[in-house]
């Protein structure tokens, strides 16, 4: 049996990036995705070159948080007045009157300039490319064409790892509180503790699922540690901390122990890909 253990978002913020540095060094997380637009992903990247390199180092293309790598003026559809990326909140509402309201163009080259971000931020491509909070089918074809480019491998279209984002679902969800109203406040996250939930089974069912049915399964997340910025770009606040809590935990080091789970990475079981190593 085979598990990947992932955490988004890498260098949204410092404080993101120091618990995904902390979650590395526990031994249980096995890559990342870089925010390579973000301000302090030169200090995400020092960071991962010291204490986890490890970890395999992929990208989360990005077009809803922080400021672009792109001059605004050049993608005015995915930016505000003040030049920073229109939230994924803002695109969704857009998308009810223009589902095609930013143009391939324009996401293609947000995305290459990160990607050119990226390589001189680390000196080699990403290890993998996903994406980040919305899209559509336009930035999706800019974000598989710029994989094509650079021999990335593609993980929205060509991973087929069962169970993926499916455990998070179980925790990092929205609250019903009945008639219409629904929660996901910081109260509401920590609430949502995946490592109270493991201890009290609730998550066995899962677990065992994918230990009896799936040769490679994965733990994704949004973990890292919780600082002001962060509530300014993401409504995954709290959450991340508590995901950190369960990555870092002795409970799950036992049972991936017990259970005798190689943990691995999307280079170590998609052979067919370009890893980024050049």
């Amino acid at each position: 049996m085979k598990m990947m253990i992932q955490a988004d978002d890498y260098g949204i913020t410092k404080a993101v990036a120091d618990g995904i540095i902390a979650c590395a060094k526990a031994g249980m997380m096995t890559q990342t995705g870089l925010f390579s637009n973000m301000a302090c992903a030169q200090y995400a990247v020092e960071r991962w070159k010291e204490e986890a390199p490890f970890v395999l180092l992929g990208q989360d293309l990005n077009l809803c948080a922080g400021y672009p790598v792109t001059d605004p003026k050049l993608i005015p559809s995915l930016v505000e007045p003040n030049g920073k990326f229109k939230t994924s909140k803002m695109h969704k509402e857009l998308d009810k009157t223009d589902k095609h309201h930013v143009p391939y163009e324009e996401a293609y080259l947000e995305y290459d300039n990160q990607v050119k971000r990226f390589i001189e931020l680390t000196g080699k491509k990403p290890g993998y490319i996903g994406g980040h909070a919305w899209g559509s089918d336009e930035t999706n074809r800019a974000m598989s064409d710029i994989c094509v480019k650079y021999g990335i491998f593609d993980v929205t279209k060509e991973a087929m790892i069962s169970l993926e984002k499916d455990l998070e679902m179980i925790w990092a969800r929205p609250i019903d509180r009945g008639n219409g109203v629904w929660e996901f406040n910081a109260n509401t996250q920590i609430e949502n503790d995946p490592l109270k939930m493991f201890r009290e089974g609730k998550l066995d069912a899962r677990l065992n699922e994918a230990l009896a049915n799936e040769e490679v399964f994965m733990l994704h997340t949004h973990a890292g540690f919780v600082d002001r910025d962060l509530t300014e770009e993401s409504s995954y606040t709290m959450i991340r901390a508590m995901e950190a809590g369960f990555l870092c935990s002795e409970e799950l080091r036992n049972w991936v122990k017990e259970n005798n789970i190689k943990l691995v990475t999307y280079a170590d079981v998609y052979e067919n890909a370009s890893y980024g190593k050049e």
